[in-house]
């Protein structure tokens, strides 16, 4: 099924501001320098032409699937669209993009950090990543730290609340949302770190 603007499922309307301009102007960049054209992407990632250029523009929020449904026809990995700190001390994190929408996102490791990856989600009440997904990485570990997350992994619920964990293969079907009324807060770990190029048939 086609995705045709911002009402995609998993998310609460006009709670987050969407994709970043910087990541979408990637995006474009990217398409450009594969000779790719709007309609042939949008065709191949089974959205619509106009829901593209808004995504490349910054004007509308994408799910989590359909983020990686266009990385994987631009034949890069979604890692490759995010800014890793350079510094060995992060404070705060680095801001990026992973789609969903209400769900703001922060890489907490160094770029040369090599054995695992560390991010902080922060969802808020009815935010989600709006699918299901894989990701290119052998085990995800993830801890609450704050509100009530419902993570579903391979089709099995999982509530996460305050200091509860878990653990999963990334290649696994998943989905994260919060059902609560409050802001939650998740840490994932990670191993090994998602490929800044995806990769290619043999």
């Amino acid at each position: 099924m086609s995705i045709e603007n911002n009402g995609e499922a998993g998310g609460a309307a006009g709670k987050s501001p969407v994709l970043e301009a910087s990541t979408g102007a990637q995006l474009r960049a990217i398409r450009l320098s594969r000779g790719l054209s709007l309609t042939e992407v949008a065709h191949q990632a089974d959205v619509t032409k106009g829901f593209l250029s808004q995504l490349e523009r910054g004007l509308t929020n994408v799910s989590v699937p359909t983020l990686l449904r266009v990385c994987e026809v631009l034949r890069i990995g979604v890692g490759e669209l995010f800014a890793h700190p350079e510094e060995q001390v992060v404070e705060g994190g680095s801001r990026i993009d992973m789609g969903g929408e209400g769900v703001a996102e922060y890489l907490l490791t160094p770029a040369d950090t090599t054995a695992f990856q560390v991010f902080r989600s922060v969802i808020e009440p009815g935010g989600g990543t709006g699918g299901p997904y894989r990701l290119d990485t052998g085990t995800i570990f993830a801890m609450a730290l704050s509100g009530s997350t419902r993570l579903i992994v391979g089709g099995e619920t999982r509530m996460l609340s305050a200091g509860a964990s878990t653990s999963f293969s990334g290649r696994t079907l998943h989905q994260f949302d919060n059902p609560g009324t409050t802001v939650s807060e998740v840490l994932w770990v990670l191993s090994p770190p998602l490929p800044r190029a995806a990769r290619r048939p043999a």
